[in-house]
């Protein structure tokens, strides 16, 4: 990629960026990727992105239609959610919120069982009919649209969102205008400085082309603090990956190494599930991972930002 072609910085427009590194395929067969580093804002992006929504990127929700709300929807994810919703009762009284590209609706299933006055938005239109399907209050709307009204809402959540937008600086402006004075956005983001991309280098499966805008928590409390109405009162990173431990167990002595994206790492995969379960249903395994959440976070190279901000009044 010709140095003429690359786009500006999705966080703050500039045009000065450094070659980071270059991802031969995502999986899919579309050809490799490239990212960058802003000169200014130091954020990490992909060199060539779509201004707007591209609804092939998420053709992939029509894999899970047809599917019952208990195939979808983990009972330890759900669990999880409580933990964000009791969280949110430490800094507002308020019920209403609004999840802002909500995907299936898992967490906005889990808010209206928790009796919170919860709806949720999403684009990808198969994702939108799971959700309605499952009878949950989801719409295909845009976050910009007049249908959602200035100070309409207590919280505004955004789960795994910002890295998808081609210009994330401008959804959290939306979300500080949309929460009342004293609003909370809530959101997650992947960590680019996590120690699973340490580990796994061009393996780490969080660089593929849906992912435009990759932020560590400094490159984002910095964004958030110049560009948005919104003060941070919570911040953490946390979790690391299976892939991880599995990478460092085969650089071990007598321990056979094997490609993340081999078939028997496949297969690990899809033992993360069991592997949380084990966790949830040991108390050592707990204290182990609270300790281990407690290092990276600490070190912030916990695999996901976790951040909760308040609008200034």
């Amino acid at each position: 990629m010709s140095e003429a072609s690359i786009q500006p910085c999705t966080v703050c427009d500039s045009k000065q960026s450094n070659f980071l590194l270059k991802k031969q395929s995502d999986g899919r067969g579309l050809g490799s990727i490239s990212i960058y580093r802003c000169h200014t804002c130091k954020a990490v992006y992909l060199g060539r992105y779509d201004a707007g929504y591209v609804d092939d990127l998420y053709e992939y929700y029509r894999q899970y239609q047809g599917k019952s709300r208990e195939a979808l929807f983990s009972p330890l994810t759900a669990k999880s959610y409580l933990k964000v919703l009791e969280l949110f009762t430490l800094h507002t009284s308020g019920k209403s919120i609004l999840d802002v590209g909500c995907g299936k609706g898992d967490f906005v299933d889990a808010g209206l069982r928790a009796g919170w006055d919860i709806n949720g938005i999403e684009l990808a239109q198969p994702a939108v009919e799971i959700a309605q399907g499952f009878g949950l209050p989801v719409k295909r709307l845009d976050f910009f649209s007049n249908a959602i009204r200035p100070a309409s809402h207590d919280i505004v959540t955004m789960l795994e969102v910002l890295e998808h937008l081609p210009d994330p600086i401008s959804f959290l402006r939306r979300a500080a205008d949309i929460v009342k004075p004293g609003g909370l956005v809530y959101l997650t983001t992947p960590n680019f400085d996590c120690f699973d991309r340490r580990i796994l280098g061009m393996d780490w499966p969080v660089i593929h082309r849906e992912h435009l805008t990759y932020f560590t928590p400094q490159t984002l409390i910095s964004a958030i603090h110049e560009k948005t109405g919104l003060t941070v009162i919570h911040s953490e990173t946390r979790n690391m990956s299976a892939q991880s431990l599995q990478r460092i167990k085969s650089y071990l002595p007598g321990q056979k190494k094997q490609s993340m994206t081999s078939p028997q790492s496949v297969a690990k995969g899809k033992n993360t599930d069991d592997v949380r379960e084990a966790i949830e249903g040991s108390r050592v395994l707990q204290f182990i991972k609270r300790g281990i959440n407690g290092i990276l976070n600490a070190t912030a190279s916990g695999n996901t930002i976790v951040l909760l901000l308040k609008r200034l009044d």
